[in-house]
């Protein structure tokens, strides 16, 4: 059985994850390390997959792998947080899980903390920051930038040359024209077609997309 060690928790995407990692080859079984106290452990309705919830207050093995077991920047940062201040856990000791479906391109630059879902298309001369999600089926472009934390959800589609900054959420379907600057801390509504710059700290949706108000939930 190979294990890896996952740090916080989401009830319903840990199950996504760990079916990205077995399909991966990466590991069988999952170890689940809380950052706050909670009651609950991963939505299981079909299909039993084996984890082991680690008691509260006990910490990961700094020299075996770690990856994030939740989405979204506003959780991701502050177990990152969390575990690099009670256990030194640093960008370095997050692995990335990209799911065997997915194409790659060979020249993308990845930090750590990075999973990718299936049938993900990431074309030439991209480069993806640490703890990124990208979820099934989008398609990111030539020369696109993803900041730190972002959450890129299903179908989204980035064209060439695109960036986007750190702790953003796009929605799923959201098409982004090329060329375009999303800020950081953006929030960018399901099926929006985005063919201008967006600023920092913003909530944004429609085609064309618009700034609806400032985002105040979040600031990674």
């Amino acid at each position: 059985m190979k294990s890896i060690q996952v740090l916080g928790i989401s009830k319903d995407f840990i199950c996504t994850i760990s079916e990205v990692l077995a399909e991966a080859g990466v590991a069988d079984h999952m170890d689940l390390y809380y950052n706050i106290p909670l009651d609950f452990g991963p939505t299981i309705v079909t299909k039993e997959f084996s984890y082991t919830i680690m008691p509260f207050g006990t910490f990961p093995d700094k020299r075996k792998p770690v990856i994030f077991g939740l989405s979204m920047p506003y959780n991701k940062s502050p177990v990152f947080d969390s575990f690099l201040a009670s256990s030194g856990l640093d960008r370095a000791c997050y692995s990335n899980v990209i799911h065997p479906t997915a194409y790659v391109s060979s020249s993308l630059v990845m930090d750590h903390g990075i999973l990718i879902e299936p049938h993900v298309i990431i074309s030439a001369q991209s480069r993806i920051g640490f703890g990124v999600t990208i979820k099934r089926g989008s398609s990111i472009g030539h020369h696109n930038v993803i900041g730190d934390f972002t959450d890129i959800n299903p179908g989204v589609v980035l064209s060439g040359s695109v960036n986007v900054g750190r702790g953003c959420i796009l929605g799923s379907g959201t098409v982004v024209m090329h060329q375009i600057t999303i800020g950081d801390n953006c929030y960018i509504g399901a099926g929006s077609v985005v063919t201008r710059d967006i600023p920092p700290n913003s909530i944004a949706y429609g085609n064309p997309c618009k700034v609806a108000k400032a985002n105040q939930k979040w600031s990674i």
